[in-house]
């Protein structure tokens, strides 16, 4: 009758894997204590002694279990943080993971990638310096590269990134990042095997393809920029967003003026199958050669993560580069270094 009532009144009943731990502890504790009354000390353990230890094993291993559950969680939900933008937040939910779960070697990762996305240039870098061992080291490398690059080091970026590509040369978004870095530091003929490393390796990925528009651009040929930007307007699938919109078109002309200017003072030339009879020209994106695409104004959800001019924290107002954040939602903006 008791349970019934207490079913009536709403109670429910605990859950399952808290049920589960909760009987094996019973058992445990229970056959440690039958095991107790038998002799101590004389040869091998008895069948309830062992049958204990085995209880006492499984309760174990269900604790940890549940705890690596609960941990890989929060470790997806400080991503999903970090790919919207959110990087204070992340930082802080960080350091709470860290206090209830302990330090790993992806939650170190993510601290050091919120210190550099929130201007915090030392403590990134000695993050990230810390971590240039074992499984964690092509990540680090790429850290270090982009927090280089936000200083405007670029040939310190250019570095670290290559040592992340040589680590994993099938990462499109080291790629790009490497492609990028030689751009901005006006190395055309040095971004060109990479950028197009990274185009066909990912061609759904807008902030790859955004910055092979830039490459083509940037080397004069305005016909493929065109043509790729077109495509990037049209969406993928029924009902989808396009990839980019008017806010990637005007930020992707800052960033072709910057590039510009850089293999100006650099002097560089391209190789003879990208770069010739293709004159550099000033002339701007236009607008007008895309098909129409949603503005910001359409897209309330794109508000939430696009950074608006003049917000960025000090030290990194030249620090985002294409591919970053990874997996955010919505059409890629174009966001200079």
């Amino acid at each position: 009758m008791r349970h019934q009532q207490n079913t009536r009144a709403g109670r429910t009943p605990a859950p399952a894997p808290l049920a589960t731990l909760a009987a094996l502890a019973t058992l445990a504790l229970a056959l440690a204590g039958c095991a107790s009354k038998g002799p101590q000390g004389y040869g091998a353990p008895s069948a309830q002694q062992e049958t204990a230890a085995q209880a006492q094993q499984q309760l174990q291993n269900a604790q940890q279990a549940t705890q690596v559950d609960n941990a890989q969680t929060y470790l997806d939900l400080i991503t999903q943080m970090q790919q919207a933008g959110q990087w204070y937040a992340s930082l802080a939910h960080t350091e709470a993971f860290e206090q209830q779960y302990g330090v790993n070697p992806e939650s170190r990762l993510m601290r050091a990638d919120a210190l550099r996305n929130t201007g915090q240039v030392e403590q990134a870098r000695q993050a990230y310096l810390a971590l240039l061992q074992g499984a964690t080291t092509a990540r680090a490398r790429r850290g270090l590269g982009l927090l280089y690059a936000s200083q405007g080091q670029y040939g310190q970026a250019v570095e670290q990134l290559d040592k992340a590509r040589q680590l994993n040369p099938i990462d499109a978004n080291v790629l790009s990042d490497l492609a990028y870095a030689h751009m901005l530091d006006g190395r055309l003929a040095a971004a060109q095997m990479p950028i197009m490393q990274a185009s066909q390796l990912a061609p759904a990925n807008a902030r790859v393809q955004l910055n092979m528009a830039l490459f083509w651009l940037a080397s004069g040929n305005q016909a493929q920029a065109s043509q790729l930007l077109r495509q990037l307007a049209q969406p993928q699938a029924k009902g989808a967003l396009p990839m980019i919109d008017q806010t990637s078109l005007q930020t992707l002309q800052a960033q072709l003026t910057s590039v510009r200017d850089a293999v100006r003072l650099r002097g560089d030339s391209l190789p003879a199958e990208v770069g010739a009879g293709a004159a550099v020209s000033s002339a701007p994106v236009l607008p007008s050669v895309l098909p129409p695409v949603p503005t910001l104004g359409t897209r309330p959800e794109a508000r939430a993560t696009e950074a608006l001019p003049g917000t960025l924290p000090a030290g990194i107002t030249r620090r985002i580069l294409l591919s970053e954040p990874p997996g955010a939602a919505g059409a890629a903006p174009a966001s200079p270094l």
